[in-house]
């Protein structure tokens, strides 16, 4: 199965839920894991934090044409790497 890559501005609210829970990394003042891993280290981001909404904005992901987050590719790109 193809996967296509769809703007994070386009995704649906159920989709982008998928996305946020798939990409823990991802590094945003909502995504209560990194925070508990800095914690836990005694220290702070050194990186300005942005919010989902933004970082959902800046980027593209894989979906499949049933409208399920793909596995392969099991990664996002840049929306700017799109156009």
């Amino acid at each position: 199965m193809t996967a296509k890559l769809i703007k994070g501005e386009n995704l649906t609210p159920k989709q982008a839920q998928e996305v946020k829970s798939a990409f823990g990394y991802r590094w945003t003042i909502q995504n209560e894991s990194r925070a508990r891993n800095w914690n836990r280290a005694g220290g702070s981001p050194s990186i300005p934090l942005i919010d989902d909404e933004q970082w959902l904005k800046e980027h593209a992901f894989y979906f499949r044409k049933d409208g399920k987050l793909a596995t392969r590719p099991r990664h996002y790109v840049p929306v700017y790497m799109m156009e």
